[in-house]
């Protein structure tokens, strides 16, 4: 009796002994998941971004002007950048700097029309001098498809894949695709009229086939 009753405490025994070993390796699998967890949404929240100063070096260093206001939005930086064409907003990469976009929000204002030279004195002897003609308005110069692809490689260096014409609210323009050196893609949106830069957008390279 006594012997049966040893063998059923042995077996309990065994049975808690057990029950706890399962318990300590799920407690054990909780806790590295929980760990893993941590890990990977600090990891996340630390990414690196660009400084203020980096990310107006990241701009001036691709185009020249003066950076007028930086800020951060959605883990991107907004810049307006003040330039002779005129006034344009970026979009860079927080943690790379890498320009996404670029738009023009005001073009340069055009450079003062020189005055008219006032007409002549009436000539000697009393006769009337004829009027001048009004001077007729000068033809809106227009760009041509090749001086746009060479003011869109002016904007970005590159090799030229394709041009396309459009209209807008704006006018006439060029959409001039150029390919980089990098593999990169971007399309530079050139003012038929004027030659301004109105906008430069960037695509994201072609994953690879092979």
């Amino acid at each position: 009796m006594n012997k049966q009753r040893e063998n059923t405490k042995r077996v309990n025994n065994k049975r808690s002994t057990q029950s706890l070993l399962y318990k300590a390796v799920i407690i054990l699998a909780v806790l590295l998941v929980l760990v893993f967890a941590a890990l990977w949404i600090f990891g996340n929240e630390s990414e690196q971004l660009l400084s203020r100063e980096q990310a107006e070096q990241a701009v001036l260093k691709e185009y020249a002007g003066t950076v007028e206001s930086l800020r951060l939005q959605s883990g991107k930086y907004v810049a307006e950048l003040e330039t002779a064409q005129g006034l344009y907003e970026l979009k860079l990469d927080g943690a790379t700097g890498e320009i996404l976009s670029i738009v023009l929000l005001k073009r340069a204002a055009e450079p003062a029309v020189q005055p008219t030279p006032a007409a002549s004195q009436a000539p000697a002897g009393g006769a009337t001098a004829a009027p001048s003609p009004a001077p007729s308005p000068s033809a809106q110069r227009v760009v041509s498809e090749d001086e746009a692809v060479r003011l869109a490689l002016q904007e970005v260096a590159g090799e030229p894949d394709d041009v396309d014409t459009g209209i807008n609210d704006s006018g006439a323009f060029y959409l001039v695709e150029i390919k980089t050196s990098d593999g990169r893609e971007a399309i530079v949106q050139v003012n038929a009229i004027s030659g301004s830069i109105m906008s430069v957008t960037w695509e994201e390279p072609d994953g690879d086939n092979s």
